[in-house]
């Protein structure tokens, strides 16, 4: 991977990501870390109660939360990724997280984090940006107050959204409506809707996702696109840096790009490696067993040598779900730990 050009990470209808040819140069010369990008969840605490969260099914025992120098021992044994991403629930409820922004960002290129946007003011806008964030993801469901208040489960919590938006690009930060495509918002218009709101507030992009039967929608197969759909998605995706999932996806495919290359890897709030946040399957945890070990382990189970990781999400494909998936015991606490 070091040999990798990096201008290569740059197509078309990407977020334009900061190019310091000196932070990349010296990223692409020395050796990397078993992981280039990783998705840290540091807390499964939210406000709100989507319908559609991917990480909605896993224990919340808030105690055994990951502290500050166990995210940053984390961010230590993967050594160097290309991009680490802050996940939750809600990240911002973590009083440390600008303190994990800058230690991320002097030992990545990029740093990204997704959140509800309830509380960036100003203020934190600011101090976001000059913490070494890349990008701020904000999570709008639908251009219709009402119905994305009532998919989130809180009065008002569009309004936060869309003030988000607005202060994190008055504050100089790159920022994009992070989104997800149903077959009712292709119907009715409102995937459309969210595209216009992006250019009517200036967004960097817009982010959109594939509904996947993962988190509260673990067992709803019902909400996946149909081959006929997505393509019709893709025919929809018209905005100057509209993107898929995680940023290196491409839009003619359904395909994981990280998972199919075995070069990502999610760490979740609690210490357990997962193939990624959508996948309720753990392989281990950082606080029993070194990074490098869970990864050797993890890329070597037959879970990786499934054909659907390189044409679609694993979480989309029939086999796969009725191969992993479907056996979890139904009391089994989630993530679900793996044997090999």
């Amino acid at each position: 991977m070091a040999s990798q050009d990096p201008a290569s990470f740059w197509v078309e209808k990407k977020i334009p990501l900061t190019r310091d040819p000196a932070k990349l140069e010296k990223w692409a010369s020395q050796e990397v870390g078993p992981i280039v990008y990783l998705k840290l969840g540091v807390t499964y605490r939210c406000q709100l109660h989507c319908r559609h969260c991917c990480t909605g099914s896993y224990a919340r025992d808030t105690r055994r939360e990951l502290t500050t120098e166990e995210v940053k021992d984390a961010i230590d044994q993967c050594f160097k990724p290309l991009v680490i991403h802050f996940f939750g629930g809600e990240p911002t409820l973590r009083s440390d997280l600008i303190e994990l922004i800058e230690y991320a960002s002097e030992r990545s290129v990029f740093v990204f984090f997704d959140t509800n946007g309830l509380l960036v003011t100003k203020d934190y806008a600011t101090r976001l940006r000059t913490s070494g964030l890349e990008l701020l993801h904000v999570s709008i469901d639908s251009p219709i107050p009402e119905k994305h208040d009532e998919y989130r489960g809180m009065e008002g919590s569009f309004a936060k959204a869309v003030e988000a938006v607005r202060n994190a690009l008055e504050a100089g930060l790159k920022c994009a409506i992070s989104t997800y495509a149903t077959r009712e918002s292709l119907e009715n218009g409102e995937f459309e809707g969210i595209i216009r709101l992006g250019r009517e507030l200036g967004a960097t992009g817009v982010r959109y996702q594939l509904p996947t039967p993962a988190g509260r929608w673990l067992h709803n197969v019902d909400v996946k696109l149909t081959p006929e759909e997505e393509e019709k998605l893709r025919e929809l995706a018209d905005f100057p840096t509209l993107y898929r999932d995680f940023h290196f996806q491409t839009q003619t495919s359904s395909q994981c790009r990280g998972i199919a290359v075995g070069q990502y890897a999610y760490i979740s709030p609690l210490g357990d490696i997962q193939p990624c946040s959508f996948m309720p399957l753990s392989f281990g945890n950082i606080r029993e067993e070194p990074v490098k070990a869970i990864l050797e382990r993890m890329w070597k189970h037959p879970l990786y040598g499934e054909s659907c990781l390189s044409e679609e999400c694993p979480m989309l494909s029939d086999e796969f779900r009725r191969k992993y998936i479907d056996a979890i015991p139904a009391e089994a606490e989630l993530p679900f730990r793996m044997t090999v």
